[in-house]
């Protein structure tokens, strides 16, 4: 098992977005939280995310969608237990469309 593994991914939120569907996850897995990331406790590991700046895309002169890079640290986690992390985090950020 690598003792960490860093995940790179852009997500379409804001911080406000993040940290309020970050505090949706299961009790006891938010650690700590910082102004621009958060420490998170998942079986017999951690993960450390980071937030990169808050930016937006321009689709159209007055449709813009919000974005920012969301780094994860997995420490001490297998390869199965980051998958089954990323499986709930995504079902927890998912947002609704229609």
């Amino acid at each position: 098992m690598p003792a960490h593994m860093i995940l790179r991914r852009e997500m379409g939120l804001t911080y406000s977005d993040f940290f309020r569907s970050l505090s949706q996850l299961p009790g006891g897995w938010v650690i700590e939280t910082f102004s621009d990331g958060a420490t998170l406790k998942y079986a017999d590991g951690t993960i450390q995310i980071s937030l990169g700046p808050q930016r937006e895309r321009r689709l159209t002169e007055l449709v813009k969608i919000p974005f920012i890079e969301v780094i994860f640290k997995f420490v001490d986690l297998s390869e199965a237990e980051i998958d089954r992390f990323q499986s709930r985090f995504d079902l927890t950020f998912q947002r609704g469309g229609g």
